[in-house]
């Protein structure tokens, strides 16, 4: 069935992203005012009822409706699985027939925020860590929490949370790093309709066959983590895209790959301090020739710049007792260079947190066209410092929002993470012209979705509303 919604302002983003050139990046978007986005597929109430024409969603014919976020955001959270068929001014609208409109009066929509790195898995550990102290005190309150046996309903719960959290502030869709629970968190995200990029994390130095033998970090069978296993046994009908098979007996084996894979997950690699260099470069080559996004930690904090440059500190004295292998030798490089030398930097990697940079490493970053997703509020609460969003940007590095994990955040919010960037002092922040794209079209092409980002026809329904202190800076609020 058709349905549609009215709003008095439709910020599309049509046509963009993602964002090189500052002079886009910051530009004032395009405003329709007085749009209807007509969507094929059902409208949900509050019960889980479908409504139809004349039911509950039928407003006024009235462009004058009153301001009320509340009723407008409950319409959007009823939305499940849409394809947008229309986008057209509310007189065009009027000759439609028997095409029920939901009015959500004076607020301005656009497309549903994608939410580039979280670790929902932890989602139970909120407020357990050591946070304020910088990476290592943090990494060593949060081991024996995470390694510990969590009940099942213990991390449905707290899944269920994250979930309502990111329904909350209309997430489209998130990049989830996963270990230990990836399919928990896929039917947490499935429950609550929010889309899901699953990174499964090639970890260690070490890497056994499945007979336990050792093997080199370069064979394929050995570098696959469990997490990919466990998704690719979870695979169910809806996991497949509307245009494949309604009933498959599992997908074949992605090459390289000893099982089938999950068409929403990826190796990804941890990070250059804790991942064999053999086994990222794997990680990245298969994800290249699987047309899928390689995610990895880079340049996070002090620790890591002071372990791969010298071999020494804090964080070279805990990966000692469980990580590195005997005779290890630091690279004698900053993160980024010697990321740049393993290959694991271009356009289809996502290199999350950017925080310890220099001048140099930002040039090579923008020049790479890696995605930097930026957490500014978990280096802030983890003490980790401020990664330098504007000269990114005005580089040219494409940039998104993650908000990274409950265990390093105090929500998952992706707006209060823009927040945070707007907010900072004069030359380190961001515009909300630009920080509008991190959260939609520039974080939907950072996990390579090309089904969201932007309200135009064929796209899925995942639709937001702009909340009125970016509206007002936005200067698009009468």
């Amino acid at each position: 069935m058709l349905i549609a919604v009215r709003a008095r302002r439709v910020i599309p983003l049509a046509g963009e992203g993602p964002s090189r050139d500052p002079r886009d990046l910051f530009s004032p978007p395009r405003v329709l005012d007085d749009h209807v986005v007509v969507i094929r597929g059902i409208f949900l109430d509050g019960t889980g009822q479908a409504v139809v024409a004349g039911g509950t969603c039928a407003a006024p014919d009235s462009a004058d409706a009153p301001y009320d976020p509340v009723g407008a955001a409950r319409v959007l959270s009823g939305l499940r699985g849409g394809i947008i068929e229309a986008v057209e001014p509310m007189d065009a609208f009027r000759r439609r027939t028997g095409v029920p409109l939901a009015d959500l009066g004076e607020v301005t929509l656009m497309p549903g925020v994608v939410n580039c790195h979280a670790h929902l898995e932890l989602s139970h550990l909120a407020g357990r860590t050591v946070l304020g102290g910088g990476f290592v005190p943090w990494v060593k309150s949060l081991l024996p929490l995470a390694g510990a046996e969590t009940p099942p309903d213990v991390r449905a719960a707290a899944l269920a949370e994250a979930a309502r959290q990111l329904v909350a502030c209309h997430t489209a869709h998130v990049g989830d790093i996963t270990a230990v629970a990836p399919a928990a968190v896929r039917r947490a995200m499935q429950a609550a309709s929010i889309g899901c990029s699953h990174f499964a994390e090639v970890f260690g130095y070490r890497f056994t066959t499945r007979d336990g033998e050792p093997a080199a970090p370069a064979d394929t069978a050995a570098l696959w983590p469990r997490a990919m296993a466990e998704l690719a046994s979870d695979l169910a009908v809806d996991d497949f895209p509307p245009s494949g098979p309604t009933i498959s007996p599992g997908p074949a084996p992605a090459p390289g790959a000893p099982f089938p894979i999950h068409p929403d997950a990826a190796l990804a690699g941890h990070a250059l301090y804790s991942t064999h260099p053999v086994a990222l470069a794997a990680a990245r080559r298969w994800c290249e020739r699987n047309h899928r996004v390689f995610s990895m930690h880079l340049a996070e904090h002090p620790d890591e710049v002071e372990f791969l440059t010298t071999g020494r500190g804090a964080l070279a004295d805990l990966l000692a007792v469980r990580v590195l292998p005997p005779g290890f030798a630091a690279p004698g490089m900053r993160p980024v260079p010697y990321a740049a030398e393993l290959g694991l930097l271009d356009e289809g990697t996502l290199a999350v947190h950017c925080v310890q940079l220099d001048a140099a490493d930002i040039r090579l970053l923008a020049e790479s066209g890696a995605h930097v997703c930026l957490c500014p509020r978990s280096n802030a609460a983890i003490n980790v410092g401020t990664a330098p969003a504007r000269a990114l940007a005005e580089a040219g590095a494409p940039l998104c929002l993650g908000t990274d994990s409950l265990a390093s955040n105090h929500d998952l919010d992706l707006w209060n993470e823009a927040r945070a960037l707007r907010d900072l002092p004069a030359g380190h922040d961001l515009p909300p012209a630009a920080l509008l794209r991190l959260l939609t079209v520039d974080g939907a092409a950072a996990l390579g979705r090309g089904d969201i980002g932007a309200i135009v026809p064929g796209r899925r329904a995942r639709l937001a509303l702009l909340p009125q202190d970016f509206s007002q800076a936005l200067g698009i609020t009468p």
